[in-house]
């Protein structure tokens, strides 16, 4: 019994050594499972295994729900998050304030929109999105922005500008 079970062992062994080199082409035969090998001595302590997946794995979270563990990339301690295109054309919240320095996170729920700056104070760089009016972004992605110049900020989607998708907000000393 005890040999039969090292020589099933010794053999699945090979089989998976083999299939990770890219040499599990076949050519071997049941007989060649029964030859020692150094495998032998790790039959007494079982070998987990790991399985691969297309579909995200989900975490258990403090209250108890599953979330996707696949994440987008990291953010800065996020202020505000604003939800473009949840449903409608609309921002939300549409209006917030924010302290200087604090980073904006938009995320977008529906696709082909971007957010383009309308207004903003006298020092600040931020013209939104990245590229042209014409360059919209698909649901599931992400822009943030860190905001240090103090004031009143206005933008739009530009695709959607005439069905009013703006936004508002104020950086605050």
């Amino acid at each position: 019994m005890e040999q039969s079970r090292r020589s099933f062992l010794a053999a699945m062994a090979t089989g998976v050594t083999g299939a990770l080199a890219g040499c599990g082409g076949g050519s071997e035969s049941p007989t060649d499972a029964g030859t020692p090998t150094a495998t032998d001595a790790a039959t007494d302590t079982p070998t987990p295994t790991a399985t691969a997946t297309d579909a995200p794995t989900e975490t258990a979270t403090d209250a108890g729900t599953a979330t996707p563990s696949a994440t987008p990339t990291p953010t800065p301690d996020v202020a505000q998050r604003v939800l473009v295109g949840p449903g409608d054309f609309v921002f939300e919240p549409a209006t917030f304030s924010v302290p200087v320095g604090s980073t904006v996170l938009w995320e977008w729920r529906g696709s082909n929109h971007n957010v383009k700056a309308e207004t903003t104070p006298d020092g600040s760089e931020w013209t939104g999105t990245p590229g042209d009016a014409g360059q919209t972004f698909s649901s599931g992605h992400t822009y943030a922005y860190t905001f240090d110049v103090p004031g009143e900020y206005a933008y739009y989607c530009a695709p959607h500008r005439s069905l009013d998708m703006a936004g508002s907000f104020t950086v605050t000393e």
